[in-house]
């Protein structure tokens, strides 16, 4: 058995809606979110802008891209060690991190897979889509202790989260959350090729799409989602997770 202490942190998760969050607003929800590591989705230039200038007392370690849809960014309050940006899809890129947590590296990416499209075989993932989420799944068991968060874009019922599961994943909210954990969409979202008017009307989220998943590295204290959401589409997710000594047994979740 290792003498090493374990670690906690909180982990954050959130999908900013291309703008849709004012950068006040969203620096302000950031700020005072308590998480320890945020992964952000969709992130709008002005956002990310404002997110790295504005942020970095709380989070020293920040990296941002601020490219609307494929927007991504990650704030730490640990040192980032390693960064890399993963082309696993086109116009897709997943943001790939190790930080330093009390002295042991600890795997963080952020990924946005596309959304599914209807067909005539019902709401489905395009073939490419599949092959990003299966290797995200191979890349992240494959240097645990890992954490993968972002905008997924499916809810439990799709095959691909059996899949993410199969592979030794965890799901935060799944595992240690109340309620149904509703994400999306709390409004209207943008759309790239219609600049409709009706963004501001609120709407109940309806759909789990935003996740937290760890490796068995990690116990699960509690998750939840945030009801702070800045005027996103999307609900932020938190998980509190501690960083075991030992890793836990797949018959142990």
């Amino acid at each position: 058995m290792s003498d090493r202490p374990t670690s906690e942190l909180t982990i954050m998760t959130f999908n900013v809606g291309n703008g849709l969050a004012t950068p006040e607003l969203l620096v302000r929800l950031l700020r005072h979110s308590g998480a320890d590591v945020i992964g952000l989705q969709e992130l709008s230039a002005e956002q990310a802008d404002a997110v790295d200038r504005l942020t970095r007392d709380r989070y020293p370690y920040r990296i941002v891209r601020g490219a609307g849809f494929e927007g991504r960014g990650l704030l730490s309050r640990f040192p980032v060690v390693e960064e890399e940006w993963i082309h696993l899809i086109q116009h897709r890129p997943d943001l790939r991190v190790v930080l330093d947590v009390d002295g042991r590296p600890v795997s963080v990416f952020v990924a946005h897979p596309p959304p599914p499209k209807v067909n005539r075989q019902g709401v489905t993932f395009d073939p490419e889509t599949i092959i990003q989420i299966d290797q995200l799944a191979e890349n992240v068991t494959g240097t645990a202790p890992a954490v993968l968060i972002g905008d997924f874009n499916m809810t439990p019922r799709n095959p691909k989260y059996t899949h993410l599961v199969d592979s030794g994943l965890i799901d935060a909210f799944g595992v240690a959350g109340t309620g149904r954990g509703a994400t999306f969409p709390t409004r209207p979202g943008r759309i790239r090729t219609v600049n409709h008017r009706m963004t501001w009307v609120p709407l109940p989220p309806v759909g789990r799409v935003d996740y937290i998943w760890v490796t068995p590295e990690f116990d699960l204290q509690r998750a939840w989602v945030s009801r702070a959401n800045a005027g996103s589409d999307h609900l932020p997710v938190l998980a509190r997770v501690t960083l075991r000594t030992e890793p836990r047994r797949l018959d142990e979740t």
